[in-house]
Parts: C-alpha cells; structure tokens; sequence
C-alpha cells in the first residue's frame, strides 16, 4: 500500500518527535558533528541503514565508538533542524523516503542476504555531498545529450528525470517518453544505439540502494568470488502445462517454455549428441591418464552410465589446461573427424560467466559477462534437452560454463553451474540494458568458428 503525503508526514512526526530532544549526555556533544557526516554518507550511499549497522561502521573506523541509542539521541535535533536524513523504526532512511515511506519495503526486501559495499573511511565520507549516481558515466550521458539536443534548460532537465527514473525502474521505453515530453528525439540510428550504451554504462555502473552501494558489475564480481565452485546438482521441477512458466515470462508454461522443448530445435539430435559425448568422453579419458584426476573408470560409449561428479573434476582440469588437446589429438586413438572436432574445441572455447537472459525457439541467449570487454550475446543449444528445459528456473540466471564451437552452432560442455541467486527490479533492469546494449552492437553471435 502506498502512503499518502499526509500518512508520511505522520510516520515522520512519530518517528522524529520534537518532545523526545533531550540534552547530549555529558561529554559526547562532540559525537555528533562525525556522527551526522555518518548518517548522511550512508543514506546517500545505502538509502536506509539501520542504526545498529550505521553504528558498526563508525565503530569500525573510529577509535571513539557509538551506540543505536547515541544515534538516535545526538542525531535527532539534526533531523528536526535539516533534514538531510530521518529515524524511521530502527533505521536511518534518505529524505527521498519521506514523501512515502513504503519505499523502505521495498529496499528491504531487495537488499536481504547481499553484500554491504563499505569503502575505506576517506572514501566512504565523500558520500556525505556525493550522490551514488554521481559519476562519470552519467557525465557522459548528459554530454551526449548537449550535444544531440543543445545544452539548454529543457536538455538538463530531460537528463535529471532520465537518472531518476532508471534508478528504480525496467522500462527503457519511458526514456523515450521522457525525452518526447520535453521536445527532444534522436533521429540517427548511430545515436540511437550510442545513447543505449551510455545510458547501460551509467547504470550498470552506478552504486545502487537496491545493491547496499554495489554496483550491478560488483556484485556479479562478487557473489562469484564468493561462492563455492562445487557443482550442486540440478532437478528441474516439474510444471503443470497450465501453471505459469517457470521462466518468469507470466506466460502459461504451454505457451512458453514447453513449446521450445518439444520442438526439439534449439537442442542436439540423438545422432549429434552421440557425436559430442563420444569425442567428450575420449578427451576426458586423456586427460585423466594425463593428470591422474580419478580413480573412476570413464565408459567411451553413448549413451552410458558416468559418474557425473568425477567427470566434471576432470573436465576442471582440461580447461585449466587446454593445450592437453593438442597433446591427446597426437596421441590418443581418435578419428578424422574426433581430431578436427577437438581442435575447434581448443582454439575456439569460451570459458567464463554468463547470464542466461532469454530462449528462443532454436536457442537459448547467453551474455557473457567480463570485466575485460563489452558484454556478449550467444546462441546455445542444449544437448540432450533443450536448455529451457534443464533449468525450469526464473530468468536471469547466473552461470558457469564453457561454450564450444559445434558444427555451426554454439554449445556447451555438458556442465552448467547456476548460481542460486534472485534478483531485484535494479539488477534486472541492469542486465536487460547490458543485454539491449549488446544486442545492437555486435547482434546475438550463432558461431564461434
């Protein structure tokens, strides 16, 4: 339920009470200048923060220390005086939450179980004048649109509702509305695209509340680095064709999903997989020779029973090493067409993170994710089933896997690692802006070779 403008005036008059002002306890008056610098270089940063943690992060970079119940009592007369932050429950929020409080739900709930971004004091105390959305990226986005449209009031203005607005909101298509009602439109297709890059640049770059400050590109980064690498098996739930699909479409899973995984289009033929795992299974068996990975004995027939687990301990090992193709195709007792096959695999695999963003009736579209280049769309089919169908899951999807050339398609190597992760209307409204971005750049790629 939304508050009305006299419902948070309310909610603030409760929670900031001019009659629950006392006097500083004797001695700590000082407190309060360092701990109103505080209070406003987070809620510029985070946008809510409780008083605990707000005091845990003066504790740890202070030697004087603080209390919840200091905060409240010293910071309350700055409240009432300036307004550069307010006590809402145990919380200190960004006076942007005043006119509706039922923001503060929301943040909750998209910031529960991630990460706080806390820099270094210097750096986190710029937050007290430095809006989180202050940054280069946006500098570029605003000098394009002087350029394009001229540097005049309707321009600045335009600009500033268009970093408001994608703060907290999915569709680009507003942007657009944003740009008609102040007289401005981009004619050429080259500044269309541009404007698109600028605009998924400035938010995927952006430290966001959704985020606890973390930017879209950091906190991939992070829950990466931060979760174990041990595959967890995957067992796609079962849906009725009439529930919703589970890939968050809002379609029927009828209409959506089923459709591509009984096509058969945008996976391996029987005769195709039994080309791939036959050549697989004889390069993992090198490799194991090789490196002395396991015990378990790997079966060269397709289809057969394989300890999934030890293979993919080997598999590990191959790409860490993948000049050990070279050395198997010299050696090992492989055909023609097995040695050709392998080649590609060694000069043409992709090895990385991607986000699994959408299916298609013959594929399903993978961006890589990189700190080295631009993000990157591909074409994947799945192998023995449809890719749709091996994750029966929400999209988007953070994964691991190495993409190999097949053909003229693009696969994996049978192993994809999703990470259990949901994300906020922040995160995804980054990555469908990675994703548009990409998409006009370099189009959705359907060949490695």
């Amino acid at each position: 339920m939304t508050t009305t403008k006299r419902q948070a005036t309310a909610l603030f008059n409760r929670y900031n009470p001019a009659d629950a002002v006392v006097r500083s306890p004797n001695g700590r008056a000082r407190m309060r200048k360092p701990l109103d610098i505080y209070a406003r270089a987070a809620v510029n940063l985070y946008g809510i923060i409780s008083r605990e943690e707000l005091a845990e992060i003066f504790n740890s970079q202070n030697d004087d220390e603080t209390t919840p119940e200091e905060i409240y009592t010293l910071l309350l007369p700055n409240v009432l005086k300036s307004k550069a932050y307010a006590f809402y429950k145990d919380l200190v929020v960004h006076p942007a939450i005043f006119d509706g409080f039922d923001w503060v739900d929301y943040l909750t709930r998209h910031q529960t179980d991630k990460p706080r971004y806390l820099p270094p004091k210097d750096q986190f105390l710029k937050y007290e004048w430095h809006d989180a959305w202050d940054n280069d990226y946006w500098w570029a986005v605003r000098e394009f649109m002087w350029q394009t449209f001229g540097a005049q009031s309707n321009t600045t203005i335009a600009f500033l509702e268009i970093q408001a607005y994608l703060r907290h909101n999915l569709n680009m298509q507003h942007v657009f509305d944003i740009l008609d009602e102040h007289g401005l439109a981009i004619h050429a297709s080259d500044d269309f695209q541009r404007f698109l890059s600028l605009l998924a640049n400035a938010t995927n770059n952006s430290r966001m509340w959704e985020n606890k400050g973390y930017t879209p590109e950091e906190l991939i980064a992070f829950t990466a680095a931060h979760t174990p690498h041990e595959v967890i098996p995957h067992i796609p739930q079962k849906v009725g064709r009439n529930q919703h699909c589970p890939c968050g479409s809002g379609k029927r899973y009828k209409d959506c999903c089923l459709r591509i995984e009984q096509t058969g289009w945008s996976q391996l033929t029987p005769t195709q997989c039994k080309r791939f795992y036959e050549t697989w299974y004889k390069l993992l068996s090198f490799v194991n020779q090789k490196y002395h990975v396991t015990d378990t004995p790997i079966a060269l027939k397709y289809p057969s029973q394989q300890d999934e687990m030890e293979l993919n301990k080997i598999r590990d090992q191959l790409w860490d090493h993948p000049e050990t193709i070279t050395e198997c195709i010299a050696d090992g007792d492989i055909t023609a067409d097995e040695a050709q096959l392998m080649q590609s695999w060694q000069t043409h695999h992709i090895r990385g993170q991607f986000v699994l963003m959408e299916y298609k009736s013959a594929y399903a579209v993978l961006m890589l994710v990189s700190d080295e280049s631009e993000p990157k769309l591909y074409a994947v089919k799945g192998m023995t089933t449809s890719i749709a169908g091996a994750m029966h899951r929400e999209l988007p999807i953070v994964l691991d896997t190495v993409l190999l050339p097949f053909h003229k398609s693009i696969i994996y190597d049978s192993y994809m690692q999703p990470y259990s992760l949901s994300f906020g209307e922040g995160m995804k409204r980054a990555f469908d802006d990675a994703y548009i971005e990409a998409k006009a750049e370099s189009g959705i790629i359907t060949t490695l070779e």
